[in-house]
């Protein structure tokens, strides 16, 4: 570095042709030293440091916002153009339910007779692992973060890329709400039937965690969920507690509790979203676990109780109706590649490798449920 007067010129090795002028110059005029030749080189090298000074401010990259990660710096990636671009997407977890124990099951009324019976249901969508925890990082991040599969709770936060964090620093929004929070911002492992486990974004150091609405994206479900759906951020998880997301109980108990608290607690916003342009997202973390250990599963297992299939429903605007089997199937990181390609955010994390050897894609982009949407 070189300085004088408040002004500091960085060199690199494009600076190399500029200060070689800058010594050429110098020896010839000190050959032929002259008041005149004096004043010029003067003249000269200023023109010089100052041309210095404005090349190596186009070479510096942009300041980078706080948490900014490799992934926040590629090139957009290049999207389909065929999809909707929705005002509110709310997304919906519930837990540890094999697809087959969910799809036609009298006891989920209302997710079989109004969600999949008017919206579009995936036949072959798959989990990343059991058990629960790594799942919903998948789906907010493209990746587990190295949370392994005992559901313990990170001792520090990520600077990892995730979906909440592309679409803030895009100046969209995101917030999370959580049923049974406690507080605005707690942080604990448990309380209640609250479980942080199922509370991604709270272990992000990138995503703002106040005390306040305005300040946090770690909010109460149904305190904090606005009435005027107008209001929501641009997405929403929202995250039942341990019984409305059908963990605790027997089934079909469990089940119809899920089921009633669906449609108790967001129908309503589902049938606004229809006419507002919005999207309402329900999906599972995992199946049913019960049988099996910890560790990633495979879609393309050959026992078909391994290969931790899922229910997922996407309800609402621009949405066709039927069953769909997305060629070899999807999994978490697909649908978090359909809302990143909606909003043309970069890309978060990676499939998982079990699934790119099963056939499906880390770029694949689910399109065919839309109609044509603004």
């Amino acid at each position: 570095m070189a300085s004088g007067r408040g002004i500091v010129v960085a060199h690199g090795a494009s600076d190399l042709p500029l200060l070689a002028t800058i010594l050429d110059t110098w020896a010839h005029v000190n050959e032929h030293k002259s008041g005149v030749s004096m004043k010029i080189l003067s003249l000269v090298l200023a023109n010089l440091v100052l041309g210095i000074l404005l090349c190596s401010s186009c070479r510096q990259p942009a300041a980078q916002p706080s948490g900014a990660t490799q992934a926040n710096n590629v090139a957009p990636a290049a999207w389909p153009a065929n999809l909707p671009v929705y005002d509110h997407i709310v997304v919906v977890i519930e837990e540890n339910k094999d697809y087959k124990q969910i799809a036609d099951n009298p006891a989920a009324p209302y997710i079989n007779g109004t969600l999949r019976a008017q919206g579009a249901s995936f036949t072959q969508m798959y989990a990343e692992e059991h058990h629960s925890e790594g799942n919903y990082f998948w789906l907010f991040s493209g990746s587990n973060q190295g949370v392994k599969y005992e559901d313990a709770v990170p001792s520090k936060c990520f600077n990892s890329s995730s979906l909440g964090e592309q679409l803030i620093r895009a100046g969209r929004s995101f917030k999370g709400y959580s049923e049974d929070l406690p507080a605005i911002g707690f942080s604990d492992k448990k309380q209640g039937l609250y479980s942080r486990k199922h509370v991604p974004w709270i272990s992000f150091c990138n995503i703002p965690n106040g005390t306040a609405v305005a300040d946090s994206s770690n909010l109460r479900f149904k305190e904090d969920f606005p009435t005027d759906y107008n209001l929501l951020p641009t997405v929403a998880f929202v995250i039942p507690n341990l019984i409305d997301d059908m963990h605790n109980g027997s089934i079909p108990a469990s089940i119809t509790a899920g089921d009633t608290w669906l449609h108790d607690r967001l129908d309503g916003y589902y049938q606004w979203a229809k006419e507002h342009n919005s999207l309402l997202i329900v999906t599972f973390d995992e199946s049913d676990d019960k049988p099996l250990f910890g560790g990633p599963t495979d879609p393309a297992e050959k026992n078909p109780d391994k290969r931790n299939q899922i229910a997922t429903i996407f309800a609402g605007a621009h949405v066709k109706h039927g069953d769909f089997s997305e060629v070899r199937g999807i999994t978490h990181v697909n649908v978090l590649r359909t809302m990143e390609a909606m909003y043309k955010l970069n890309p978060s994390g990676a499939q998982a490798d079990l699934a790119l050897k099963a056939g499906i894609a880390d770029d694949y982009v689910i399109t065919d449920v839309f109609d044509a949407g603004p």
